[in-house]
């Protein structure tokens, strides 16, 4: 339970697909007013290759790991990777919480089924009660295949409560497809066998068998019956239009939502549930339909859905290149149209926003990390307040969705299988054109955010790079290269009328390396580098070369003044760390008008070298 409300958890894949649309919306609606809400867990594809990317999409079912759940729905004939299904069941299994399984069975499971036998065995009773029919052919799907072996051995007993002889030459295969279907009716027509009616094992194959029979001159109904089973869309646009069973996701919805109540309420139940089809009797079996989709306004739906995704992959393409253009995450919420993304919230790991990190590498140590970052809220126009939420919160301002109760819809975002977050789609008008696009915007924003991550490393990797091409490594003061070249622009730009120009030089290098180890002249050096880069932080400062410090200031100092807080700050180190050496350093300072560096440099080392030299004396 969270926040006073029970939650069901349902994993299926393809949630664009309309059957998972009405039974997610009827399953929503049975259930919103006993105050259970549906949290969707889905994928785009069924899973039924198991690639790399099919690994990314089913981190989504992760999710289930981090939400209180009081139940849980799994389609388990349409997530097609056994090894995902079972770790699914799992992770339900360990909340203890009831686990129904749509299409698939389970000792420690309440499983849900469409009746198949029941509706199949309708379809039949059909035929015989109603057209007295007598002589039937089968063209069943793929010969020992579960389902048709099921519905043969159906055929098989209503036949012979009917007192209809039958044998297994009134079966023929059609492979659940058209063109088997197509090969197995001309071969009755070729053998003079066609019967009064051919029953099929799905509306694809009897589609195929109607039209094939029409072109060699068969009349449909009056010559020969032919039905179909599943109720697909194309039945009403034939012609004949073809009669059928259909199995109503809805009707699944109401009796799931009604099962998982009274389990729920401790009311006894069976194990399995059996939700029986619906017949559908259209013009190839003779009846008169009393409802059928109207053909024109199935057609502009249909347009109107392909003309929407057309406009919106233009859209989302060009959303794409944004992205990846931008110069920080913070940048992207303002390039998406939320005309165009909305109801949605898209969350990411935190390690999306660290440029830092290779984008082909997974960081945490769980799927989604402890928080999340909130990139897209499009509820609040993005003006969001909490950028970061933890995991268990899934979603910001959950508590509001939750109370509005409409269902929400997981979908993860990854890098082939590199999580980087997820989406979550709270549409408010469940039309089927909005169903459609959770697909398509979690592609796209996939693609987006992963090229997105890919160009800021690359970046970073390039600033690294110029960095030590800059830099000293050591001392991390500038380079002879850098330097020269930023003195040059500098001058260039007439940021000088009067130069003061620093160097110096590490006393004793050769004796701390051989006396005391190189670590220890490193040190030394690093050092001097940090007393020359205090004192003229104004400036350029650089490693010009092994001990030979440099740093050119616009300015006319004082040169002792210069000298004396070098030399100062040498002195606090020597008395604070205590080494069995003392770093000290010769310096030359030197003030000029004249922008020639090799000049400058010349005049400074020829005051360093004094300076040296009057030191060698005074040891003396």
């Amino acid at each position: 339970m969270l926040h006073g409300y029970k939650l069901v958890a349902v994993c299926l894949t393809k949630v664009h697909e309309d059957t998972m649309r009405n039974f997610i919306s009827s399953l929503s609606s049975a259930l919103h007013p006993h105050k259970w809400r549906v949290l969707v867990y889905a994928t785009p594809s069924d899973l039924f290759y198991a690639t790399d990317s099919d690994k990314g999409a089913e981190t989504v079912f992760d999710l289930i790991t981090e939400v209180p759940i009081d139940a849980a729905i799994v389609f388990a004939d349409r997530i097609m990777d056994p090894a995902c299904r079972e770790l699914i069941c799992k992770r339900v299994k360990e909340k203890n919480v009831p686990l129904f399984l749509i299409d698939g069975q389970s000792p420690d499971c309440y499983s849900i089924q469409f009746d198949f036998e029941t509706g199949f065995a309708k379809m039949i009773h059909h035929l015989i009660d109603c057209h007295n029919i007598k002589k039937f052919h089968m063209i069943s799907g793929i010969k020992g295949n579960e389902f048709s072996d099921q519905r043969e051995l159906v055929m098989k007993r209503v036949l012979e409560e009917a007192s209809i002889p039958f044998d297994d030459t009134m079966i023929s295969y059609g492979g659940f497809w058209s063109v088997p279907a197509i090969q197995a009716t001309e071969r009755l027509i070729e053998r003079d066998a066609v019967p009064e009616a051919i029953v099929c094992s799905n509306d694809t194959m009897a589609i195929a068998v109607s039209t094939t029979l029409m072109k060699h001159g068969y009349r449909i109904p009056e010559d020969v019956i032919v039905t179909g089973f599943d109720g697909i869309d194309a039945i009403h646009f034939t012609a004949p239009k073809i009669t059928s069973c259909v199995c109503c996701f809805e009707t699944l919805g109401k009796e799931t939502a009604q099962f998982i109540l009274n389990v729920d309420h401790g009311v006894p139940c069976p194990k399995k549930l059996l939700v029986e089809p619906q017949l559908v009797l259209l013009e190839s079996c003779g009846c008169v339909p009393l409802n059928s989709l109207d053909a024109v306004d199935y057609i502009n739906m249909l347009g109107d859905c392909f003309n929407r995704y057309k406009n919106e992959e233009q859209k989302l393409n060009e959303v794409f290149a944004r992205i990846q253009s931008c110069k920080s995450i913070e940048d992207i919420p303002e390039t998406i149209d939320i005309r165009l993304v909305y109801d949605m919230c898209c969350l990411l790991k935190t390690e999306c926003t660290d440029p830092t990190l290779n984008p082909l590498t997974v960081h945490s140590a769980s799927t989604f990390g402890e928080q999340l970052y909130v990139l897209l809220d499009t509820d609040v126009n993005n003006e969001i307040e909490e950028r970061t939420i933890p995991l268990s919160a899934i979603s910001p301002r959950i508590d509001h969705l939750l109370h509005h109760g409409t269902p929400l819809i997981f979908v993860a975002l990854h890098c082939v299988d590199i999580p980087l977050g997820y989406l979550c789609f709270h549409y408010f008008n469940t039309d089927i054109g909005n169903y459609q696009k959770i697909a398509q915007t979690a592609s796209y924003l996939s693609m987006a955010i992963s090229g997105f991550r890919h160009v800021q490393h690359q970046r970073y990797l390039t600033s690294v790079v110029e960095d030590l091409y800059q830099y000293d490594a050591l001392t991390g003061l500038f380079n002879r290269n850098r330097f020269l070249r930023r003195y040059q622009q500098m001058v260039d730009e007439g940021a000088f009328e009067h130069i003061t120009i620093v160097l110096c030089d590490l006393d004793g290098l050769k004796y701390i390396n051989d006396t005391f180890s190189h670590h220890e002249g490193d040190n030394a050096i690093s050092v001097v580098a940090e007393a020359l880069r205090t004192v003229c932080r104004d400036g350029l400062s650089c490693r010009y070369g092994g001990d030979e410090l440099v740093a050119v200031l616009p300015n006319a100092d004082d040169p002792d003044y210069i000298r004396t807080r070098i030399l100062d700050h040498l002195h606090t180190y020597n008395q604070w760390a205590k080494k069995p050496y003392e770093v000290s350093a010769s310096i030359g300072v030197y003030t000029t008008t004249d922008s020639n560096f090799e000049s400058m440099f010349a005049a400074a080392d020829a005051l360093m070298y004094q300076d040296k030299l009057g030191k060698k004396h005074r040891r003396k």
